[in-house]
């Protein structure tokens, strides 16, 4: 059988089925390919499962696949990852191979940057709309389409979770500087008047872990915000009375 296991945001996340199933497995893999795990979560996860675990890196994730399901038809492997299983499109596959296969699959959920970045922001979560993503920019490679769902999800008075791509050398997602220029390169583009230096942001650090922040601030000021770490922006739309009371209660709003 396969195990796919989320871990969650922070060290502690896993649910206690999932530690008991890996610890009867043959052998514990997690992904450091689609997101952030550093060696003290590794750690904390092997003093849980008592279990060694071994590292997945991107070759073994996209081309090594259907060796972990091969693995999977004789012996029960657990394939641990960072937040919530099925979110990343690299997981849907590993699932996907598991199922062509007639490989047996269990999942186990956990905490995830998305419920939680909206959890934490104070605002209702049906007033969402569509998710986007900046992707982080190369000389061959700028897209701004994500400025589409920010327009639509405005247009409709829905607030916007955006993710920031993830920088796998720099063990970070781009920079909210970086993602802020890109919101502005997409306004000049675009012209539709939602990004100004006086729109107001909830940016979310680090949500889960040791010095996580959550702040409330203009454009301006978060174009200093050059630091790495793991983030995402939220874009409100009208903030109505019972969200502006939420957030006041959890120190994010004025």
């Amino acid at each position: 059988m396969l195990f796919l296991v989320g871990t969650g945001l922070s060290y502690y996340d896993i649910s206690v089925g999932a530690a008991e199933a890996c610890k009867g497995c043959a052998a514990v893999f997690i992904d450091t390919y689609t997101s952030f795990i550093d060696d003290a979560k590794i750690g904390a996860l092997t003093r849980i499962i008592g279990k060694e675990i071994g590292k997945l890196k991107r070759e073994d994730m996209e081309d090594k696949a259907r060796e972990l399901v091969e693995g999977a038809r004789s012996k029960d492997i657990a394939v641990l990852t960072g937040g919530d299983p099925l979110v990343a499109t690299t997981h849907k596959i590993l699932f996907i191979e598991a199922k062509r296969a007639k490989v047996e699959v269990k999942v186990y959920h956990s905490s995830n940057i998305m419920t939680s970045a909206i959890g934490e922001s104070g605002l209702d979560f049906y007033r969402f709309g569509a998710v986007c993503t900046i992707p982080r920019w190369t000389a061959n490679y700028k897209p701004l389409s994500f400025y589409e769902t920010i327009e639509k999800n405005s247009r409709q008075n829905n607030h916007s979770l955006i993710l920031l791509d993830y920088d796998q050398e720099g063990e970070s997602t781009i920079s909210v500087k970086e993602a802020v220029a890109r919101l502005e390169d997409a306004e000049k583009s675009y012209n539709m008047g939602i990004i100004s230096n006086d729109k107001r942001l909830i940016i979310m650090k680090n949500l889960g872990l040791e010095g996580e922040s959550v702040k409330f601030i203009t454009v301006k000021a978060a174009k200093e915000d050059s630091n790495k770490g793991m983030a995402a922006i939220i874009l409100p739309a009208e903030i109505s009375a019972v969200e502006k009371e939420t957030m006041q209660g959890m120190q994010i709003g004025d």
